[in-house]
Parts: structure tokens; sequence; C-alpha cells
């Protein structure tokens, strides 16, 4: 039963991932936009970090020995970090707009 949880999210990591792509292609098009120009923006790459994360953690959950356990859990980590970062950068770039108020 716990392989089936551990399995699960490293699928539904890459899911995220490529229904993320995939939106992002969709808006390049629409936007007549490079692709490489619009996988920079920063909704992009907070859920791709959050993605990969979740592949680590369904990885490092079916691994057998415990060197890949710990090296998956170390990316794992390491993903987490920049998805915080990128978290809380949108969170103070978000806060430095204007308002639309009088």
């Amino acid at each position: 039963m716990l392989s089936v949880l551990f399995n699960s999210f490293w699928i539904v990591g890459l899911a995220l991932l490529l229904a993320a792509f995939s939106y992002q292609y969709d808006q390049a098009q629409r936007l007549n936009r490079p692709l490489r120009h619009q996988l920079r923006s920063s909704s992009f790459t907070l859920v791709a970090w959050i993605s990969v994360a979740l592949v680590g953690i369904g990885l490092a959950g079916t691994s057998s020995s415990i060197w890949e356990t710990i090296l998956w859990i170390a990316f794992t980590l390491y993903c987490v970090i920049n998805a915080t970062g990128g978290w809380r950068s949108r969170q103070i770039s978000s806060e430095d707009l204007p308002s639309h108020g009088n």
C-alpha cells in the first residue's frame, strides 16, 4: 500500500509538469511569443519546482537502497527550497504593484 502512495507522488508530479508545460505552450501560441520566454515566467518555474519535488518524493519512497533514498531526499529539498524562493519572490513582486484604487 505504501508503494502505491509513493508511486502516486511521482505520477502526479509528472502530470502536473506536463499540464503546466502544455498550458504555457498554449499561452505562447496565443500571445505569439517564443516558448522560451513563456517558460521563464515565474508561474511556470514555481509549478515546475513543485512538480519535480513531487517526483523526488515519489522516487525517494520507492528507492531500494539507502544511498539512492538520501540522494532523492536531497534533490527534493533542493526543489522545495527553490520553490519557496520563487513563491516568496512572487509575493514580494505582487506587493510592489501599485493599487488600482483611488
